[in-house]
């Protein structure tokens, strides 16, 4: 039975590879055992690919693309026949990969995706620089039309190219009815990218999958709809079409999106920060009327972005953002700055390797410089107000990047009473690195005294001990 299946095996193997020169065979032998991932940027491929493009035939590579051992073969094959400009042969493979299951994985970095043969074949047309722009629209206009077409229709092709669907009034009807028949969320967004009235009822009755939609097609029909369904706020796409309203009736759902967050998040460890989400997102289409809620955040809960300080400023008196700042500085707990709204796309690159990304610290060293050119005066009690709530290990950073000494050791009250009196020992000693920065002898022999009163509660873990031990050693303390 053995020597059959072998006997089979080697038959169809011969029969595959006498398609194709022992040339080609030779070229693509390489990607024979590929299977966990495609990648254009792999060495190996790229060399297969161009030694394809100067010696294969263009019958051999459309045999490839149709009948290769695997996937990735065939993968290969359509980009030499793209690479070649051959439209006319990748529409056929098209058309006969329309119902292939086959999916490649494709891995750039750290990330890794499955996605479909016939999407891979499509793309090769429509991504890169092979076909002209005329010649790309012409050839997408054909797959598109075949795919809408079929019979039966490839649901999963035809959501993975939902953004790609014409918006023609000959495709609306075969659209429309796509979404009836498969009732597919994916395909009810395409739908609404023609802002047809007449689909209002038909978006609604998606719930909670009607939401993507809805950001396409923002009508003030679907506001009572978003108010009733409200309870959804913490989901992304609710803030995401709502935030595409701006009108009176609109604001006072995002006021209660905005309640029913802060609701939800009593029970979380991670204070107003929590917020930052809900609050780009009312404000990420630039909707003024939304504004005001946004600053009244500063009063109540501490948190602020630079976008609403800018229109706050715009709209006020120096002498009432001041004041505006003072109040929201001086209540209890760390203030959580935005920098920028990340939901912005057209910048998001800059702005996530940009440092105050990453950086509380300097967050707010650029909010109390952005409060210095304002007030003097409201500086120095914001630099105060962050000093007393600031975490222990954030102290000696911020120090360091505020850059201001003789503000900060005008307030060496609260420096030592957060040496006295913080909850643990061991992020006393932390306090005591942004002490020993500031460069004042008395103030960091008091400090330390501080911490050799508290000499006994040390001994509640021996990495505390060490720790402490450490301390006194470095610095030449007297016990």
């Amino acid at each position: 039975m053995k020597s059959l299946i072998s006997l089979l095996l080697l038959l169809f193997f011969f029969c595959a590879t006498s398609q194709v020169s022992k040339r080609t065979a030779a070229i693509i032998k390489p990607l024979e055992k590929t299977r966990l991932f495609y990648s254009s940027d792999d060495e190996e491929i790229k060399k297969v690919k161009e030694l394809l493009f100067k010696e294969t035939s263009t019958e051999e590579l459309v045999y490839l693309a149709e009948k290769g051992q695997n996937v990735y073969i065939k993968a290969t094959a359509i980009d030499v026949l793209a690479k070649k400009k051959e439209g006319g042969k990748i529409l056929e493979v098209f058309k006969k990969n329309l119902y292939s299951k086959e999916k490649l994985t494709y891995r750039t970095g750290c990330l890794s995706d499955d996605y479909l043969l016939s999407i891979h074949i499509f793309e090769s047309v429509s991504v890169g620089y092979n076909f002209s722009e005329k010649e790309k629209e012409n050839l997408e206009k054909e797959m598109m039309a075949i795919v809408l077409n079929a019979k039966p229709i490839n649901p999963e092709l035809l959501e993975a190219l939902t953004y790609d669907l014409p918006l023609d009034n000959d495709s609306y009807t075969k659209i429309r009815k796509l979404v009836i028949d498969t009732k597919s969320p994916i395909l009810l967004v395409n739908l609404a990218k023609y802002k047809n009235p007449n689909d209002i009822e038909l978006i609604k009755s998606f719930g909670k999958q009607a939401y993507p939609a809805i950001q396409e097609f923002p009508d003030p029909k679907f506001l009572p709809f978003i108010k009733e369904n409200i309870s959804d706020a913490s989901d992304y796409h609710v803030m995401f079409a709502l935030s595409r309203f701006c009108s009176e009736e609109a604001k006072e759902i995002v006021i209660k999106a905005i309640e029913i967050e802060k609701k939800q998040n009593k029970d979380k460890d991670c204070g107003n920060g929590c917020l930052s989400t809900i609050y780009q997102h009312t404000y990420m289409e630039k909707c003024t009327l939304y504004y005001p809620l946004l600053a009244d955040l500063w009063l109540t809960d501490k948190i602020i972005s630079f976008d609403i300080l800018d229109h706050y400023e715009k709209t006020h008196t120096q002498k009432e953002a001041a004041r505006f700042l003072l109040d929201g500085f001086l209540k209890p707990g760390e203030a959580e700055v935005i920098p920028f709204n990340t939901f912005e796309m057209d910048h998001i690159i800059d702005d996530i390797s940009d440092d105050l990304t990453y950086d509380g610290n300097l967050r707010l060293v650029k909010l109390l410089e952005r409060t210095q050119k304002i007030s003097d005066e409201v500086y120095k009690k914001a630099v105060r107000s962050s000093l007393q709530y600031l975490g222990d290990l954030d102290l000696s950073r911020f120090i360091s990047k505020l850059k201001d000494n003789e503000s900060v050791l005008q307030n060496k009250d609260v420096l030592l009473e957060r040496v006295r009196y913080n909850e643990n020992a061991y992020g006393a000693l932390t306090i005591m690195d942004g002490l020993k920065m500031l460069k004042d002898e008395k103030l960091f022999s008091d400090g330390a005294a501080i911490i050799v009163s508290r000499k006994a509660e040390f001994k509640k873990f021996p990495v505390w001990e060490e720790n402490y031990r450490s301390f006194i050693k470095e610095n030449n303390i007297k016990e």
